[in-house]
């Protein structure tokens, strides 16, 4: 889940806002400054009323950000890289790169998200009673513990990708000996709790409340759709590990120069080669960067075509790099998300090859056709 929008860093961990935060954000303010509070606290004005909703929304994500930390900071302890937290739709997330190195490691990163939101629910429940001279403050942060709570409990759930399915998988991990056997056995009880979710929002559609079902029902097709995306991306690691990154990459590499237009480039050299990543350099043959090719071709035709390479490429200091015998899994965990933007393979320091998502892609279908012959 990329971030939207940036807001900077916390502990030297980029945060940021997907745009669906907007909507659930101005559910909330709604919800508590239109029905809610109204009802637990007659007699206040309206716009007491939506001052207190919009610090609400707002200190609801200042709390599900404190979870999301809790699990960036433990996983940069316990050796994961971090490449940032998202705050969206359904609350946060926080990206890694790469897997804990035991079962000990990510039942700690896993649980430690809980154990934060309960902990907010008791400072909230401690502030409860501290302001109850004020009834608007206080039903506020009354509300604000029983959402940590259920934060805590919700998360507890044994389904990918909720800290319970982490933490369950972490627990067969240490039984079964592997994280991929962990992570398949608690995939197939995760699969079992959505599946109920959605057969109980089905049965809600049609006996309770219509709306309350259709979530339930959606967030159980969404477990159940995170949990088959988090089995099938550690199949794909365990089955790259050994694999040196020279199997899968593309070679040899075509460069070419950073000061050709990209109007030169889409008329006389792309249509040369099937290619979709360019390395650019300069004059002296240094390499500067990285174009590519859908990139280019959106800008064909407006002012920027005139622009020269250099002035659209990725910097070479961007862009992630390997070696040929390097094992392509641990790549894989080492760079996460910079694969998209293509790696470059050097031997020696001389370019002999680029990495990309469909060469990888490649080598697993290559790979697991074999296995069925």
């Amino acid at each position: 889940m990329a971030p939207t929008i940036r807001l900077g860093k916390i502990f030297g961990i980029e945060v940021g806002l997907n745009w669906s935060l907007v909507f659930i954000f101005g559910l909330i303010a709604w919800t508590l400054a239109v029905d809610l509070f109204p009802q637990q606290v007659p007699g206040q004005t309206g716009t007491a009323y939506w001052l207190a909703a919009l610090a609400g929304a707002a200190a609801f994500y200042a709390c599900l950000l404190a979870h999301e930390l809790a699990h960036a900071l433990v996983a940069r302890r316990s050796g994961v890289k971090v490449a940032g937290i998202t705050l969206w739709l359904f609350g946060g997330v926080s990206r890694l790169d790469g897997e804990p190195k035991s079962a000990r490691a990510e039942a700690l990163i896993a649980g430690v998200g809980p154990l934060t939101s309960f902990a907010v629910a008791v400072i909230a429940t401690g502030l409860w009673l501290v302001t109850a001279g004020s009834p608007l403050v206080s039903n506020l942060f009354g509300w604000l513990a029983f959402v940590n709570a259920a934060l805590g409990v919700f998360n507890l759930v044994p389904a990918f990708p909720l800290d319970g399915g982490r933490l369950l998988s972490a627990i067969f991990w240490w039984r079964q000996g592997t994280r991929q056997r962990g992570v398949h056995s608690a995939v197939r009880i995760g699969r079992v709790v959505a599946y109920l979710m959605i057969g109980i929002g089905v049965i809600e559609v049609f006996t309770v409340s219509p709306v309350d079902g259709i979530w339930i029902a959606f967030l159980g097709w969404f477990l159940l759709s995170a949990g088959s995306s988090e089995e099938a991306g550690t199949t794909m690691k365990a089955a790259l590990r050994a694999v040196p990154v020279s199997a899968a990459m593309t070679s040899p590499v075509i460069t070419i120069p950073d000061w050709v237009t990209v109007e030169q480039f889409l008329e006389s050299i792309a249509p040369a080669h099937h290619f979709t990543t360019y390395p650019v350099h300069d004059p002296s043959g240094k390499l500067t960067g990285v174009v590519r090719l859908g990139d280019l071709v959106k800008v064909a035709g407006g002012a920027q075509a005139e622009k020269r390479l250099n002035a659209l490429a990725r910097p070479i200091a961007e862009v992630p790099t390997a070696r040929p015998d390097e094992d392509l899994g641990s790549l894989i965990e080492r760079v996460g998300l910079g694969l998209e933007k293509r790696v470059l393979v050097f031997d020696d320091g001389q370019l002999v090859g680029i990495l990309s998502p469909i060469d990888v892609a490649r080598l697993l279908t290559m790979r697991q056709g074999a296995g069925r012959m």
